[in-house]
């Protein structure tokens, strides 16, 4: 595949530096999830450049993107490349609160009556905690300073690929300035009566990312 162009990056190229940058990652750390050099990411994304399928592939992950987006139209086609092996890695604090704060659903669970329970939420992070909404009669309305765990995670079960980003902390009701400050910044998609708001401080936070090479 060859997106090359007389003058400045490549549209690949300007794609991957966008993407990249709108996940907060420097060119390091984009090296860093590849396994190719800083020199080669920078030039990939500022000169003219030929990317092989492997790259590119390895690029898509990296950026928790696809092929598809970053190359357009034209898919490239490896025959001769090597298959790709799964890699487990842990994901740095850092990179767990990126991930944390660029979604909107995650799943909570908690001790109920009698069974360990676990649902999807609409949340939001703010200011290191991350908020949700409830029925006041919830289960875990009625918690105060109790342990929760939250989940968010990213799967790509065609390259058998993804993140899991794992939070160990205590849930409390909002305050009154918390609640206010998340006005229009938080719909429950499930409807109905859902006012109560709750938080989440996070103690422990840890993410693992698997990924083919």
């Amino acid at each position: 595949m060859d997106t090359r162009t007389a003058g400045g990056p490549s549209s690949l190229g300007t794609r991957i530096r966008h993407r990249r940058q709108a996940l907060g990652l420097s060119t390091t750390e984009v090296a860093e999830r590849t396994g190719l050099s800083t020199d080669r990411i920078r030039h990939i994304e500022n000169r003219p450049s030929a990317l092989t399928a492997a790259e590119l592939v390895r690029l898509a992950h990296a950026l928790d993107s696809t092929v598809e987006d970053l190359a357009g139209p034209q898919q490239p086609s490896a025959p001769h490349e090597p298959p790709l092996a799964p890699v487990l890695q842990p994901m740095r604090r850092g990179e767990c609160i990126t991930l944390i704060a660029a979604g909107t659903v995650g799943r909570i669970a908690y001790t109920g009556a009698d069974e360990v329970v676990v649902i999807p939420v609409n949340y939001c992070y703010r200011d290191g905690l991350i908020i949700f909404r409830t029925a006041a009669d919830s289960a875990v309305a009625q918690y105060d300073l109790a342990p929760i765990a939250f989940e968010l995670d990213h799967f790509d079960e065609g390259m058998q690929d993804g993140w899991s980003v794992l939070v160990n902390g205590l849930v409390r009701p909002a305050t009154d300035l918390e609640t206010e400050s998340l006005q229009g910044h938080l719909t429950s998609w499930a409807g109905g009566t859902r006012d109560t708001h709750m938080v989440i401080e996070p103690h422990r936070t840890t993410g693992r990312r698997i990924r083919s090479w």
